[in-house]
């Protein structure tokens, strides 16, 4: 009884275990990456925002809060980039100083 208990359970360490080792991405990034402004508590919030609200108001407070979001998105896509662009460029002095040093000797 003991050995079946353990072999079951090595066999559903590797059946269960494999699949997080060989997925590329994880379900959370993949579902950033095609998320939108739209998304269901982006709406959630944008509603008790505008509960109570003329029609007027809740236009301009929803103009407000979608600007909010799109301008949130660039200064996050811009750091990226940047930080992008930093490690390229710590790659490439690593790049040169290991040239000048082969050159040198």
């Amino acid at each position: 009884m003991f050995k079946k208990l353990c072999l079951l359970m090595i066999i559903s360490v590797f059946v269960f275990g494999g699949t997080s080792v060989y997925a590329e991405k994880g379900a959370s990034v993949a579902g950033l990456e095609h998320a939108s402004d739209e998304a269901v508590f982006n709406r959630v919030s944008d509603w008790f925002a505008t509960v109570g609200k003329s029609p007027e108001e809740k236009q301009v407070v929803l103009a407000k809060r979608k600007a909010a979001r799109i301008a949130k998105k660039a200064e996050k896509r811009a750091k990226a980039k940047t930080k992008e662009a930093e490690k390229g460029m710590k790659e490439a002095k690593k790049d040169m100083k290991s040239g000048l040093n082969s050159l040198s000797k």
